[in-house]
C-alpha cells in the first residue's frame, strides 16, 4: 500500500494517477461532505454524502480515518485498504491509518512529496486556483506539515517540479523495492 502526503499543489494527485494507470494500483475513494463539482462523478471521484450523514458515520466508527481539510470532511473505510492501494492523506489521516491499520499485515509505504512553498504557490496560481483560497490553504498546510518528515518513510524532493509525475511514480516504485528509509 502506498500513502502519499504533501502540501496542496505538490503533485500528489498527478502521481496517484500514474500509479493507477501505469503500475496497477487502485485508489481509495473518499467519502466527503463537499459539494459535487462539475464533472465529478459520485463513486468515482468521491462518495458524496451530506454533512449530517458524514458526522453520523464518523461517530459510529464507519471510517478507519476521517478528518477535515480546508473546511471539508473526508473519510475512508478499512475495506478500501489493500496491498495494491494508493491513497492521498493529510498528516492527521496518516496518523489514524498508522494506528488503525497497525495490525492489518499490510506493507504500508509512506511518501512525503516535498515541493518548496514558492513553487507550489506558483503552480496553484498557474492552474487557476483562486489566489485568496490558495494562500489560505498554504497557511493551513504550513502548520499541518510542520514535522511530517519525522512521520514518513520516504521523502521525495521535487524542487521546481524537476521530476514529472511519471518520474516521481518511478522513484516511488524504486524506493519500495529498496525498502530503506531514504530522502530522494
Amino acid at each position: 500500500m502506498i500513502v502519499l502526503v504533501g502540501e496542496c499543489g505538490c503533485g500528489k494527485t498527478a502521481i496517484e494517477k500514474v500509479l493507477v494507470s501505469q503500475y496497477g494500483y487502485e485508489r481509495t475513494i473518499s467519502y466527503t461532505s463537499k459539494q459535487k463539482e462539475e464533472g465529478e462523478i459520485d463513486g468515482v471521484d468521491y462518495n458524496f454524502i451530506s454533512f449530517d450523514e458524514f458526522t453520523e458515520k464518523c461517530n459510529n466508527g464507519f471510517f478507519v480515518e476521517c478528518g477535515s481539510n480546508n473546511h471539508v470532511f473526508y473519510g475512508t473505510t478499512k475495506e478500501q485498504y489493500k496491498e495494491n492501494t494508493v491513497c492521498i492523506l493529510t498528516p492527521h489521516g496518516l496518523r489514524q491509518i498508522k494506528e488503525n491499520l497497525d495490525k492489518s499485515n499490510l506493507d504500508i509505504h509512506i511518501f512525503y512529496i516535498k515541493v518548496p512553498r514558492k513553487d507550489r504557490l506558483v503552480k496553484m496560481f498557474e492552474r487557476g486556483d483562486d489566489i485568496d483560497e490558495a494562500i489560505e490553504r498554504d497557511r493551513e498546510d504550513i502548520k499541518l506539515y510542520a514535522n511530517i518528515g519525522e512521520e514518513v518513510v520516504f521523502i521525495l524532493n521535487n524542487d521546481k517540479y524537476f521530476s514529472d509525475p511519471e518520474n516521481m511514480a518511478y522513484w516511488i516504485m524504486e524506493c519500495i523495492k529498496g525498502e530503506n528509509k531514504w530522502t530522494v
